[in-house]
């Protein structure tokens, strides 16, 4: 068995070998050579990769496994887990996106030689595309770590070299969002679409909670000669992802930072052009008591049930003067008696200039 090496689940077998779960289940019965597991749990056990695929190969029952398959599997059931797999595979793919060279002569030997000159290269095309900063959402990746994602970076490599690297980074992550739709909040493309073309064209883009970076996405549709796209997020792996992701997608200077924006703002002297939000919903847990007396409280107070008002005042707080704030909000936000004092001052004073309300389930 090859140690520290991927790991896949019964219903990843069953997708190798084109069969259902119950197929997987008898073959664990009947036969004695069966692999062992080696992780999970005893109801959701994890079976070594490679051990699994010698077994189907003798077993006559491994069909043709598609590349974009196989190297799901190899990153699903990565030991450090699919997130800081998708990051490796990240980095990689906007190596060779950035400059391919460096990759083919990192990747010409033996996966030690891989693992012992990426971190360099990487090094290189991570502080051209994101600066230096300790800010930086996104951190080069050990040579020891990168060892055991020998064949999963590879594949990626493989997976690039037909749409691209750009579109093999949208299937991996696509892939990651889809298999597990609870863990993140997703802004649909065309409400992102609607939002940046309300902001208009801008040179400096913030969006403060910009989860997997739809709205920076669109934003970037627009491209502008110099154009920069900056947003924080409270979770570091996705604003790692986040920043792999619009690095790829737009050739705009990208400033992705970890944090939270109304905690711990990593943007204090940003004035952007526009801002684009789409913030956590019905949020209580916003720091209400610790930011009392926050100069960001131009229009007043948000209580503690409108974290929306918060995120609105934040935004505003962090846009030059004549700069567009677009923030997707809540119906409940415009109605709330407790958030009324800041939203008859928001009108009163012009920073309202309209409210646009989308269909159900837009």
């Amino acid at each position: 068995m090859q140690e520290n090496g991927t790991e896949v689940t019964a219903a990843g077998i069953a997708r190798l070998a084109g069969v259902g779960r119950a197929a997987v289940s008898n073959w664990r019965r009947r036969h004695a050579d069966f692999p062992r597991p080696v992780g999970g749990t005893e109801t959701s056990p994890s079976f070594a990769l490679a051990d699994v695929e010698v077994w189907l190969r003798a077993q006559g029952k491994l069909v043709e496994v598609p590349p974009r398959e196989r190297v799901w599997q190899q990153l699903a059931g990565h030991p450090e887990g699919p997130v800081a797999a998708l990051v490796q595979a990240g980095c990689v793919l906007l190596l060779i996106h950035d400059r391919p060279t460096l990759w083919l002569d990192a990747s010409a030997g033996s996966d030690e030689r891989l693992a012992d000159l990426l971190p360099a290269a990487l090094d290189e095309v991570l502080d051209a595309r994101f600066g230096t900063g300790p800010q930086r959402a996104v951190t080069t990746p050990a040579g020891p770590r990168l060892l055991p994602s020998a064949p999963l970076l590879r594949g990626a490599a493989e997976l690039a070299a037909g749409p691209g690297a750009r579109k093999a980074y949208e299937f991996l992550l696509g892939r990651h969002l889809d298999a597990n739709p609870r863990q993140y909040t997703l802004t649909p493309d065309p409400l992102a679409d609607l939002m940046a073309e309300l902001a208009g064209p801008a040179r400096t883009v913030l969006d403060p909670a910009c989860g997997t970076g739809s709205l920076l996405r669109a934003a970037a549709a627009t491209t502008r000669p110099g154009q920069e796209l900056c947003g924080q997020d409270s979770d570091p792996a996705l604003a790692a992802l986040t920043a792999l992701r619009l690095a790829l997608s737009t050739d705009a200077a990208v400033r992705i930072a970890a944090g939270d924006s109304l905690r711990a703002d990593a943007r204090t002297g940003l004035r952007a052009d526009a801002a684009l939000c789409h913030p956590p919903f019905n949020e209580r847990n916003w720091g209400h008591d610790e930011l009392a007396y926050d100069p960001r409280w131009e229009y007043g107070f948000p209580a503690r049930t409108e974290s929306e008002l918060a995120w609105v005042q934040h935004a505003l707080a962090r846009v030059r003067d004549g700069g567009t704030v677009v923030v997707l909000m809540p119906p409940a936000a415009a109605s709330r008696r407790s958030g009324r004092r800041v939203r008859a001052d928001l009108l009163r004073r012009g920073a309202l200039h309209a409210v646009i309300a989308l269909p159900v389930g837009a």
